[in-house]
């Protein structure tokens, strides 16, 4: 075959956009090194950011169905890529079932993270939801293969609170509340979460590893960057 199914891109800078709203979709792209944000942006040009992009994270899953993205996608730092052309990863697919498996284990995971995604901002007070998002983006950091409660975030405090419908301000009170109650350690973008059962407490949550006294004894399975089987790199 000419073309291999991943392929490197050149570094895409911060501040470059990946793809604009309506762009056709013909890659599915694995974020390695960086972050990325999705936003819209209304008449004016006001912006929205409807989601982050963290390592280990695949852009373009949700472009499948309509053949277009529908988000801009931009750098929030220098960031790199390696791109799967889609019509090439779908002939690979018909001959190699763990390739099919993946994708739909990915398309799964989307689902699933949307829906948890929704549901933790969509009921409690500011503080609840920004302990949420910063539990949330240090799980995503580790299933990318950092840690999950040091982090350097790649968003700035305005972005972040723009994500969650929070004003600057709020966001600024909130953390100096956080810091004082030794639940973080914040200077500037660089976030230490110190007392993490003390963040779930707050957010409404359960650590890793407990359980719920009703819940049943089957594990609820963790989803996460999965590699490519390896078949489909040559």
């Amino acid at each position: 075959m000419p073309e291999r199914l991943i392929q490197q891109t050149p570094l895409l800078e911060k501040g470059a956009t990946l793809h604009h709203s309506g762009s056709p979709f013909e890659n599915l792209y694995v974020l390695q090194v960086g972050a990325l944000k999705g936003v819209t942006r209304d008449t004016v040009g006001a912006e929205t950011i409807a989601r982050f992009y963290l390592p280990g994270e695949i852009v373009g899953l949700n472009a499948i169905d309509r053949g277009c993205f529908s988000l801009n996608i931009v750098a929030l730092e220098t960031s790199a890529l390696c791109r799967i052309p889609y019509r090439v990863f779908q002939s690979h697919a018909i001959t190699h079932p763990p390739l099919m498996h993946w994708l739909l284990r990915r398309i799964s995971a989307e689902i699933l993270n949307e829906q948890e995604t929704r549901m933790a901002f969509a009921s409690g007070n500011a503080a609840q939801v920004l302990a949420r998002v910063l539990i949330d983006l240090g799980q995503r950091f580790a299933r990318g293969g950092l840690s999950a409660t040091r982090m350097r975030l790649p968003m700035t405090r305005c972005e972040l609170g723009n994500y969650l419908g929070l004003t600057p301000e709020t966001m600024s009170r909130l953390f100096r509340r956080f810091t004082r109650q030794r639940l973080v350690a914040a200077v500037r973008r660089e976030i230490e979460l110190l007392d993490i059962h003390g963040l779930h407490r707050l957010a409404g949550s359960r650590p890793p590893g407990t359980q719920s006294p009703h819940a049943g004894s089957m594990p609820r399975p963790r989803y996460g960057p999965e590699p490519i089987p390896a078949a489909s790199r040559a």
